[in-house]
């Protein structure tokens, strides 16, 4: 038996969601998605019992937004190991170090249980190993080991519905995937604290809202100047943050709809041409989610392991100091900024790098190189005027506009990653990014869905 094999085994025995017998409107749909993001947010503010907040591991903005995780409650893991799990399928099958067909509906089925199963393990680890350290540095009551057991089964459980809650939105009871709409839920959380937040909870890392804190500055008469560009703490919101919050919404927004049009005919209908549309921002927030992720998970398998391995600590810490930007220093205000030059600096220039080795690397593995879609096209029928159809010729003229656009789209996503977070935007420049494109998605999802309930025959045109 395979490695795949066995994944796919494992997810199988797990406990999964029934797909719907019947397939539910628009309005049961939007009712399951909000009880969904519901159960994730009151997951999100109940805290692990056990765990006292001495104890709790630094939840820097940047791992809970990747993450959708909130340090010290039920979501402490939140969807990293689903994301994790994702993103190693992904590229194992892209490599093709893993032979799965993905055009078969059965080659599909046993890839979705082997990530799914490969999911469940990095919820076993990462539980067990959290439950370890978060109850070593200190416990409320009994023996380390046996709070290290209770705490890594509250993980393992709270997480495991988070992964059900998840397969239960893709499976049609809900709109998108769990993924996205707790991403965005987490990001919508943060921006709304650091609009309106009247306490600063320091284990989050969340500050003292901007309006509260302008009313009270205000109210004070103190200084206003203070608000407008921070000067005193490093993560307090200001009134530059907001505006850059509100212009990246807008310069994203605007950047998302520009396409570059390829003109095709079809070889069933002649005469008739149409284009393919190319996005912009062809890899769309891929290599920014890739660098966050590789930087959170070095930097927290490094924590962990100074507890149980100083050896493997100590590699573990050179490679985050070499490569990766701790996130526990990453310049979130201009204030940081002025406080450490040359880290924001050695910050800006690695992540853009990573960023534009991830975007081209993803590419290539995700299929979306020009080779594999010169072979999508000609499969399909579709021809390019002028040229004839043959993979090659097509895969060249695609080269001159996929590559450009993976590479200059990969350091657009980067330097408004790192510019929004170093102008200190309210949830973080990765946040904001990966918030308004996947409210973006959301808004043609919910168009597509509300036209297909008002025209039932576009059911029987697109196959519903």
């Amino acid at each position: 038996m395979s490695f795949t094999d066995f994944l796919a085994s494992l997810g199988q025995y797990l406990p999964a969601v029934a797909k719907p017998t019947q397939k539910p409107n628009l309005s049961q749909k939007l009712m399951w998605s909000i009880i969904a993001v519901v159960i994730y947010l009151v997951m999100a503010s109940v805290p692990l019992y056990g765990v006292t907040s001495s104890s709790i591991l630094g939840n820097f903005l940047q791992e809970e937004v990747i993450f959708a995780s909130t340090a010290g409650t039920l979501a402490q893991l939140g969807i990293g190991p689903i994301i994790t799990a994702g993103l190693i399928m992904q590229i194992l099958v892209g490599s093709k170090l893993l032979n799965i067909d993905l055009n078969t509906e059965e080659s599909k089925a046993k890839f979705t249980e082997a990530q799914k199963g490969l999911a469940f393990l990095f919820i076993l680890v990462e539980s067990f190993l959290f439950g370890y350290v978060l109850t070593r540095g200190g416990s409320s009551a009994g023996s380390p080991l046996d709070l290290g057991l209770i705490v890594a089964g509250q993980l393992v459980l709270a997480t495991f519905i988070i992964l059900l809650l998840d397969e239960m939105i893709q499976k049609g009871w809900g709109l998108g995937s769990g993924v996205s709409l707790f991403i965005l839920a987490g990001v919508m959380k943060i921006i709304f604290w650091y609009m309106f937040g009247v306490v600063t909870v320091s284990s989050q890392d969340l500050p003292v809202g901007f309006f509260p804190n302008l009313i009270s500055i205000l109210v004070s008469h103190g200084n206003v100047l203070s608000i407008v560009v921070n000067t005193t703490k490093v993560f307090e919101p200001d009134l530059v943050g907001l505006i850059t919050t509100i212009s990246l919404i807008i310069l994203i927004v605007y950047l998302t709809s520009i396409n570059i049009q390829i003109p095709v005919t079809s070889q069933k209908l002649r005469g008739i041409r149409r284009t393919i549309p190319l996005n912009f921002l062809y890899v769309s927030s891929i290599p920014v989610i890739f660098v966050s992720v590789l930087g959170a998970d070095i930097q927290l398998f490094s924590s962990m392991a100074s507890y149980v391995s100083p050896s493997v600590s100590g590699i573990l810490s050179a490679i985050e100091s070499a490569f990766i930007y701790p996130p526990a220093n990453i310049p979130h205000s201009v204030y940081a900024v002025v406080l450490d030059p040359l880290g924001a600096v050695e910050y800006s220039i690695v992540f853009i790098v990573l960023g534009i080795l991830f975007g081209l690397v993803w590419v290539e593995v995700a299929g979306l190189d020009p080779a594999t879609q010169a072979k999508n096209l000609v499969e399909a029928g579709i021809e390019i005027p002028g040229m004839r159809s043959n993979t090659k010729i097509i895969e060249g003229l695609l080269a001159k506009y996929i590559y450009p656009l993976a590479f200059f789209s990969s350091v657009i996503v980067s330097v408004i990653a790192v510019g929004a977070t170093i102008l200190g935007v309210y949830g973080t420049g990765v946040g904001i990014l990966l918030a308004v494109t996947i409210a973006m998605q959301y808004y043609s999802l919910l168009a597509y869905e509300r036209s297909l309930e008002m025209y039932p025959l576009l059911k029987r045109i697109v196959g519903e």
